[in-house]
């Protein structure tokens, strides 16, 4: 079932009043002085979507353009981190891994010595994923799933 929304910017409405009816002429071919009584109002309704569907196609471009603005953004930025750490990086005989957790589905960034593969530094460390873990395990227990 399809609905149209009508504003009362978008509906023009005149009103016609009836031409007055001609004079009537009384038995015998004199014309009689007679009333004229106009006819009912003609009421016509002219609306016009065309505007209201113009005006709703422009504010959807509208906001199509500053989303495209606000993502190309948010990639420069993106850009820019990985430069600054990766300039960083050179620097030092040292590599960046990123991996994700499945379980806490959270991402985690380990720097580690590139010649011996150890481990420097835990994004978030490895005693706040092993809370996080035990915090979930938790939350089981309490809470049914089932809801």
């Amino acid at each position: 079932m399809s609905s149209t929304s009508i504003s009362p910017d978008s509906i023009a409405v005149t009103a016609q009043q009836g031409a007055p009816s001609p004079p009537s002429q009384a038995p015998g071919g004199s014309a009689a002085q007679s009333t004229s009584v106009p006819s009912s109002p003609r009421v016509q309704v002219e609306t016009s979507l065309r505007e209201p569907i113009r005006a709703v196609a422009e504010q959807a471009d509208s906001h199509r353009a500053e989303s495209l603005q606000s993502i190309t953004r948010v990639a420069d930025d993106i850009e820019e981190a990985i430069d600054t750490l990766n300039d960083a990086l050179a620097k030092a005989p040292t590599k960046a891994m990123i991996s994700h957790d499945e379980e806490l589905n959270r991402y985690i960034v380990r720097i580690a010595d590139e010649r011996s593969g150890e481990v420097i530094r835990e994004i978030p460390s490895e005693a706040v994923l092993k809370f996080a873990r035990n915090l979930q395990e938790i939350k089981g227990l309490l809470f049914d799933k089932a809801l």
